[in-house]
């Protein structure tokens, strides 16, 4: 063991490229953008409105009733879901869901708003997954995706768009009045969260609710004159085309972002967006008034897992949410940190160990420090039975049983496979948008980058331990049993994972709090580690016990020992 320091090192080196592959994708500015966008020539004699006139159009009878009718309610691990209806001031009923956190605690209140064509149920699962972190949520149904709604496509380019438009930001600002009339919220501490038509429409609300402190706007635009400017609108016949220009341009939200002040803007875009154009995004935030946070991520429409940490930072700072970290429940957080802690303890014996008995080739090295990082304590206790035990310095112990040989072998390839799984998951969270919603390469990669991964461990444990001749003599796993042992690991890891996960975080919107660096999450790994090395211990120990896989001693003994009794001298 004269080359451990360098061998560590060589370690180390790979840690870091493991990290470097989980972290958070880079900010990126904006790109050269050429903004060609000119106001369509029929809205030369259309005026804008000021901060204070844009208010009267979204005046209503605050005093009204709401009138709210409770259709369904169900629990989901830790928070109430309460789906239910409210009178629209301007006609009509409101779709909306209502996500609200145990506990009896003041909680801050955020307002959702869908994309066009959306729903409220698309953003449930982020909604409650804010209300884990301490929020009320609500979202809505817009005028367009409710059943009185007599169109396939959200807008109809002709005057009820107008109609719908100041009816969504009065049905907005209901559902302000709808979260003030719960016991549990604190009125200082509200906040908006719109995507795309959301992130749009909510530059128009910040002008006319001041109840709301802030305004996460992600992937929006200027406005629907803004967005379909350009070849679509000017295709339509001209007197249609002047009447909707007419009727959109004076509320058009791009004129009153500025208008939000004192509350504060997030602005959240992706630099690849097709939907979306960068300039239009750009010439939105320009014209955002102060405080306001710009921020651009190397994505597209769907933004990258790092925007919706970003987000819930900032609102964190705005009303005082927890931060994501915190999303899992404390009793499970102080269970796997726990864990994580016994694993980081197990890692820091293993290292003075290896580094007094020098009896380990740097193969070995790898091998153990990555089974610990993963199982454990139980990787540890693998170490000593199936490992230590053998190569005591000096000395010859008896062979060693096939159960504790199959339990080091357990607890290698498990080691291997979960490293894999690291980087499926890394791929899933930052670059799943590339792949698409076929579950095919999905399936495939979770499979086949595992299995991959596993033999690039063994095969660099081989090359670190090449100078020691037994390591590549007295192990030996066959291809075809390392693949069927892989499989047997994600066998036992995913699904365990994945409960995990999903009870803790919810489906997808994992992707929001997900960090690899988080000690509980690790702990879950640690967990999902655990099950797949006891699903694929009964294969190794019978492939031990039948030669196919061989767990030798990896050092020479002294001398042979005689180890029978000694005889016996009568008096």
């Amino acid at each position: 063991m004269k080359n451990l320091p360098l061998r560590f090192m060589l370690l180390a080196a790979t840690i870091v490229l493991v990290e470097a592959a989980c972290a958070s994708p880079g900010r990126v500015p904006p790109p050269e953008i050429i903004d060609s966008w000119q106001p369509p020539p029929d809205i030369d004699a259309v005026a804008p409105l000021s901060c204070k006139e844009i208010k009267s159009l979204f005046t209503y009878d605050e005093n009204a009733p709401l009138d709210i009718q409770e259709e369904n309610r169900r629990r989901v691990e830790g928070v109430t879901v309460i789906e239910f209806n409210y009178a629209s001031p301007l006609g009509g009923r409101v779709p909306a869901i209502l996500v609200v956190p145990d506990g009896k605690a003041l909680f801050a209140g955020l307002v959702f708003m869908h994309g066009s064509g959306g729903s409220r149920w698309d953003l449930d699962e982020v909604a409650i997954t804010y209300a884990r972190l301490g929020a009320v949520g609500i979202t809505i149904s817009g005028p367009s995706a409710r059943p009185e709604h007599d169109n396939l496509i959200p807008f109809t380019f002709r005057e009820k768009d107008r109609r719908e438009q100041i009816q969504l930001i009065v049905d907005l600002r209901r559902a302000v009045d709808v979260l003030l009339s719960r016991p549990e919220i604190d009125p200082q501490r509200l906040a908006y969260i719109g995507t795309s038509y959301g992130g749009a429409m909510g530059g128009l609300l910040s002008a006319v609710e001041p109840r709301l402190r802030g305004y996460a706007l992600e992937v929006g635009d200027g406005g629907l004159v803004n967005h379909f400017n350009g070849a679509y609108v000017m295709g339509l016949p001209k007197d249609v085309r002047r009447e909707w220009l007419t009727a959109m341009w004076p509320i058009e939200p791009i004129h009153y972002v500025g208008c939000a002040a004192p509350a504060a803007l997030l602005f959240q875009n992706g630099t690849k967006d097709t939907q979306v154009r960068p300039a239009d995004a750009l010439r939105y935030q320009q014209a955002g008034s102060e405080p306001k946070t710009v921020q651009w991520y190397e994505a597209g429409h769907s933004l990258a897992p790092q925007a919706y940490r970003d987000q819930a930072e900032w609102l964190s700072d705005l009303i005082g949410i927890a931060n994501y970290r915190l999303a899992f429940p404390l009793r499970v957080q102080v269970i796997l940190a726990a864990w994580f802690l016994l694993t980081a303890g197990s890692l820091a014996f293993l290292v003075l160990d290896l580094w007094r008995t020098r009896q380990a080739p740097g193969g070995a090295v790898l091998l153990w420090f990555l089974a610990i990082a993963f199982l454990g304590p139980l990787g540890l206790a693998a170490y000593w039975l199936a490992y230590r035990q053998s190569v005591k310095a000096r000395e010859l112990v008896a062979p060693r049983s096939s159960l504790r040989c199959a339990f080091g072998s357990a607890a290698w390839a498990t080691a291997g496979t979960m490293c894999g799984v690291v980087v499926v998951l890394s791929l899933i969270l930052y670059i799943q948008p590339e792949l698409g919603n076929n579950p095919v390469p999905l399936v495939a990669t979770m499979v086949l980058i595992p299995l991959c991964v596993n033999w690039l461990i063994i095969a660099a444990s081989r090359w670190l331990s090449r100078s020691a001749e037994n390591f590549s003599k007295t192990y030996h796993c066959p291809f075809l049993i390392g693949m069927v042992s892989s499989i047997l690991v994600l066998v036992g890891a995913y699904p365990l994972l994945i409960e995990l996960i999903n009870r803790n975080f919810g489906p997808w919107t994992t992707w929001f709090v997900f960090d690899l660096s988080y000690p509980p999450l690790w702990g879950s790994l640690s967990l999902a580690a655990l099950a797949g090395m006891l699903i694929t211990y009964p294969f190794h120990l019978w492939m031990i016990r039948r030669g196919v896989i061989r767990w030798g001693i990896t050092t020479k003994p002294a001398e042979k020992v005689n180890l029978q009794p000694p005889i016996e001298i009568g008096v």
